[in-house]
């Protein structure tokens, strides 16, 4: 199908609605989210858990669990090309694993623990590149050197690896089939001890930098996105709620969500004997509030913000909130 991108934009997501429909409700995970990357651009998606994080990512690749699963509203293009259109069905099997690439939050359950690590990686070889088992194998077990994992352990199974060396074959995966155009890192981090953390990340930014990635790191770890992506955008119960550069967006938070989820980081340079935690909890997603989702929590919330859900208001070059009162007053929801 012939590209109708014509700008630097690589991926572009507009009016998603995602639902999860169970026996026990409907769960409203994504709600009219906005999102967008261009080409080498790192951006990090911030929220809780809960907030449609991995929900966005699963919808981007196609493999959201079809059983309850729906994408009722919305389109996600990829280089100008319609993800969501069952007529692109066999172009999106083309992209998912070669030119978008996952590294999943779980490698202890992302990875299939009756196959050896070659054969695994192997099997992503087999379906992009075309090769034989056995060139495929060849090359699974050199691609394991590029992060620092000896070849000839590709002969060995998922549970004979630490959790950090597992997350390097996802890695691995990840990368084998050359050069992806666009990285998802869901979470690489999680239940890795700070020494792995600090690996792992520094594997990323290397492989990023070497391979001009475009990449959309998932995490609710401010200082991971303050120290590797360009651009941020925090996402709470399925909506992007503010977004812009990294620098701009933590230096001024215009959002009351954003501005808790800096509260609640210690500053050493500051001395304080508590931090200060967001109040309550995640709107349920089967219950959303009327208006704006996080009015239950805002502590400026007032009657406009509990009937009508905000629009996106600009307020600089590259900053955009979702808030009735952001921008107005000389800045009092930033500054207080």
């Amino acid at each position: 199908m012939k590209n109708t991108n014509k700008d630097n934009t690589l991926l572009s997501i507009k009016d998603l609605f995602v639902e999860y429909r169970t026996y026990e409700g409907t769960v409203k995970a994504i709600n009219g989210l906005n999102f967008s990357i261009e080409k080498g651009e790192s951006v990090g998606l911030v929220g809780e858990t809960g907030a449609g994080k991995t929900t966005t990512a699963l919808s981007i690749l196609g493999i959201l669990p079809q059983r309850i699963a729906k994408v009722t509203q919305g389109s996600i293009k990829f280089n100008g090309l319609e993800l969501l259109d069952p007529k692109n069905k066999k172009e999106l099997e083309i992209i998912r694993g070669k030119r978008i690439s996952m590294i999943f939050q779980n490698p202890l359950t992302s990875l299939n623990p009756v196959f050896t690590i070659g054969e695994q990686i192997a099997m992503v070889l087999m379906q992009h590149e075309g090769l034989s088992r056995k060139k495929a194998f060849e090359k699974a077990a050199i691609t394991l050197e590029s992060v620092n994992i000896e070849p000839r352990r590709a002969m060995e199974y998922p549970h004979q690896f630490s959790g950090g060396m597992r997350q390097r074959v996802g890695i691995a995966a990840a990368l084998v089939t050359g050069n992806p155009e666009l990285l998802i890192a869901d979470e690489p981090t999680t239940a890795l001890d700070v020494t792995i953390q600090a690996q792992i990340l520094e594997l990323i930014k290397k492989l990023q930098r070497e391979n001009n990635l475009s990449m959309i790191m998932i995490t609710h770890n401010l200082g991971i996105v303050a120290e590797i992506c360009t651009k941020v955008s925090i996402i709470y119960s399925g909506r992007i709620i503010e977004s812009g550069s990294t620098k701009e967006v933590f230096k001024n938070p215009r959002h009351p969500y954003t501005i808790g989820l800096i509260g609640s980081l210690p500053d050493i340079a500051v001395k304080k004997t508590r931090l200060t935690p967001i109040p309550g909890f995640m709107a349920d997603p089967m219950n959303l509030p009327k208006g704006c989702s996080f009015n239950i929590r805002c502590p400026y919330a007032q009657d406009v913000c509990k009937e009508i859900n905000p629009e996106q208001t600009q307020l600089g070059a590259d900053h955009f909130v979702c808030c009735h009162f952001a921008g107005k007053h000389g800045g009092l929801i930033a500054k207080q």
